[in-house]
């Protein structure tokens, strides 16, 4: 039976956008621009209370959405933890993220779970259910190889890796102006702090963060602290012409998360043939910033980080050129591919 209606399942944090939720509108942009009847079912997660993770995961497992007011739901995708603990007879994962406190962020400064009776529960519970529903689709694929190295390690289960495209905006090149870029949420492991810390030593450098999150009152304060307001520019949330000309105007652009699952920051900039400041530790982004080659892979400290920045601010022309050895790098990760790679 040819598939006719997707439903995308994805988790959703009331209030709170990112680069998971903007992956998710664009795929169904993508699949009901090829004619396809798509919609996305998000159910709210909260995991605090502790007990929460559990509760909302759950949720999933106890909805029913083989049909709806008598019309049969073709396949579904399920994206990140717990959205992927739905049932469904033919259930496709293309897994964001699995709950990283349980796994990778376990014991580090970023997870909440510790080694009480309790939390270790919560884990185990965790880590069965990952490994029941998983098991359960018809296929498995990861937005990275960082992804799909973390589910085979820690669950045994191996995936298909397929990158996906950012929005589909006309990104552009304008020239290589006078600012550092930085986009995304601003929260702690983001560490947009690098970037205003490294800004701090380089004379010439600006920057211009895009964004909204928990930090934001530390960041500002922070830029008080090392007497650099004048350089460092906050604009919060904009849109998508905004961004896409921010984008096109910069020198190059920081993205530097500890262990990120992929980042489509990264992509954004060399669609815009801009090169990437990243760091040795930020997962993902690896997959996509080649250290001289379309970008600066440095030491997560504000020294090296300069370093790299340093280097753009002196020569626009190498900036030119680490941009468009980016841009040939993604010319072709498009949402043709993946929509055909999901449906195969």
């Amino acid at each position: 039976m040819a598939v006719k209606s997707i439903c995308i399942c994805s988790t959703q944090v009331p209030f709170n956008w990112g680069g998971a939720e903007l992956l998710v509108g664009a795929l169904r942009q993508a699949l009901a621009s090829r004619g396809y009847d798509t919609d996305v079912i998000s159910i709210p997660f909260k995991w605090y209370p502790k007990e929460e993770i559990i509760t909302h995961a759950l949720a999933w497992r106890l909805i029913d959405i083989e049909e709806s007011n008598g019309r049969p739901i073709d396949m579904v995708i399920a994206t990140k933890f717990p959205s992927y603990m739905v049932r469904h007879s033919k259930k496709v994962v293309w897994l964001v993220q699995q709950f990283r406190q349980a796994y990778d962020l376990f014991g580090t400064p970023y997870g909440d779970l510790g080694s009480t009776k309790d939390d270790q529960r919560i884990r185990e519970m965790i880590h069965d259910m990952d490994n029941n529903s998983l098991n359960e689709a018809d296929k498995i694929f990861a937005i990275s190889n960082n992804v799909r190295e973390r589910l085979l390690s820690h669950n045994g289960i191996d995936s298909d890796v397929l990158y996906p495209p950012p929005k589909d905006r006309d990104y552009r090149c304008d020239g290589y102006g006078d600012y550092i870029l930085s986009v995304g949420r601003l929260e702690s492991l983001k560490r947009t702090s690098l970037l205003i810390e490294a800004v701090a030593r380089v004379r010439e450098a600006r920057c211009t963060i895009v964004g909204v999150g928990p930090e934001e009152a530390k960041l500002r304060e922070l830029t008080r602290d090392l007497e650099v307001e004048d350089r460092v520019r906050f604009t919060g949330y904009v849109d998508d012409a905004t961004l896409v000309g921010l984008y096109a105007n910069c020198l190059g652009v920081f993205y530097a998360p500890y262990d990120e699952d992929l980042g489509l920051v990264p992509v954004e900039a060399f669609k815009s043939k801009k090169p990437v400041i990243t760091t040795s530790d930020s997962g993902g982004v690896l997959e996509w910033v080649l250290d001289g080659r379309n970008g600066a892979v440095t030491e997560p400290n504000p020294e090296n980080i300069a370093d790299g920045i340093a280097s753009l601010y002196k020569s626009s022309e190498r900036a030119a050129k680490l941009g468009e050895d980016g841009w040939l790098k993604v010319k072709d990760v498009t949402w043709d591919t993946v929509v055909d790679t999901l449906l195969q």
